[in-house]
Formats: structure tokens, sequence, C-alpha cells
């Protein structure tokens, strides 16, 4: 993610669906998952980046539907607008998405123009996924690592996270965007939601199926299937998208 050098901020930008109803959500869902299921963080996940974790604010969030009003927003907060993440977002706004951005706080550090890499690396996400109709309501964060390039970094995670809610024939996480990182991997932990078991036989690469189990939300009894992933930096990853059976 890009860093923005005034007010101690990167923006946290991807794409949604052009029908989506996209709000931003507390930790309710996401402390339930990981009691019900267990730890978010995979087995293989560099202690580095929980090294003095902080939790950090979501705030003044925005949504485009043209690639030079992005980056006209993008350059209003000081982010240096780059040519690849660009034309990812507007590969998404011609395949009928809009780009949902917002600003994160960034932790407070010391000579702040410095950290000039910011990467996304590990894609949370629980879905809860209704057949009748079709529709996905995906709750999204996003944990950070912020470095400037000597040894010195930070790690911060949003307090709550995004809600994404459309209609959808398929489960849907964006991955696109995941070539643009600029540390060597990003990891993907899913937590899915349904009604009926999961049939997870037919995962794409490198997802795994990790964990399954039963969980509590809101009064409804879900099971859920715990999916994961290694996505490696500058290499292209499709959209995960899942076609529950019936």
């Amino acid at each position: 993610m890009p860093f923005g050098q005034e007010g101690l901020v990167v923006t946290l930008v991807g794409p949604v669906p052009k029908a989506a109803k996209v709000t931003f959500a507390d930790e309710e869902i996401f402390n339930a998952a990981a009691q019900a299921i267990g730890p978010e963080f995979p087995a293989d996940f560099p202690g580095k980046y929980t090294e003095n974790l902080q939790k950090v604010e979501i705030f003044n969030s925005s949504m485009f539907w043209d690639i030079e009003e992005l980056a006209r927003w993008e350059r209003r907060h000081g982010i240096e607008v780059k040519k690849e993440p660009l034309s990812i977002h507007e590969d998404y706004l011609k395949a009928e998405h809009v780009i949902f951005a917002t600003l994160v706080e960034h932790p407070k550090v010391p000579m702040p123009q410095r950290f000039v890499a910011c990467s996304v690396v590990l894609q949370r996400g629980v879905i809860i996924w209704n057949p009748d109709p079709g529709r996905e309501t995906l709750f999204l964060r996003s944990y950070m690592h912020s470095s400037e390039g000597s040894g010195n970094f930070v790690n911060f995670v949003p307090r709550g996270g995004i809600q994404i809610s459309f209609a959808s024939e398929a489960i849907w996480f964006p991955l696109e965007l995941t070539r643009v990182i600029q540390e060597p991997n990003s990891y993907v932990v899913l937590d899915i939601l349904t009604q009926k078991q999961l049939n997870t036989g037919q995962l794409p690469k490198p997802f795994r199926l990790e964990k399954t189990g039963w969980m509590q939300h809101r009064g409804r009894i879900y099971h859920v299937a715990r999916i994961a992933a290694k996505l490696s930096g500058k290499e292209k990853w499709p959209d995960l998208r899942l076609r529950p059976q019936p």
C-alpha cells in the first residue's frame, strides 16, 4: 500500500461489486470466528509481522467509478500514484466493479519520510454466504507491514474492518492487487460461513482447507470452513470464486 507523507496515513484501496453496500464493521465477527475456529494467523506466518502489532482506526471512505477521480484522491492525501495499481483498478472498473478507498491511521514513527514501503501481509476475511438468493457478506480487514528499508518497521491492523454486501452467484474474494505488494508474500485466511457444509474439494491452488467447525453469529448457527493460501508478490493471482453446491 502507498504511504502518505502528510498526517501519517496509508490508503487502503480495492474493488467491490458495482451494486455493493459498503460500511465499516467492528471486531465482533472476527473475534467470534477466532474463538470458534482458532487464531487467524497461519502456522507459517512470519513472526516479524505480528511483532508489536498495533490496532488503528480507519476513516474517511470514498467510492470511485473513474480512475482519474481515484488518482486525484490519492494525490490529495500525499500518495504517490503508481501505474500498475491504477491499471489493476481500471481493469476492475471495466469488469462491473467500483473502487472503495479509505484512509488508515499509520502508527507514529520517527522520521516518517523514510517509511516508503507498506504492504498488506495478511488478507483476512470472514464470508457469510446465503444461497437463496445468492448473496455474500464479506467482512474484510488487512494486516499491514510498513518499513523504511534498513530494518525498522511497524505492524498494524484496523480495530474493525469493512463490511461488503452484494448479490452474487459465487463466493468471491479479490486477489488481483496481491501482485503489487512489496513483501515477498501475502497470506490469505478466509472463514466461509454457510448454512450447509461447504464442498471444498475444488479449491484452486494454492488454497487449502485448514479447519472446519461451527459458530454462532447473531442468533444463527453456521458451518465454518477456514481456507488459507500463501501468495507470492509480483505474481498475477485471479480473484477467488467458489460456487457452492446446492
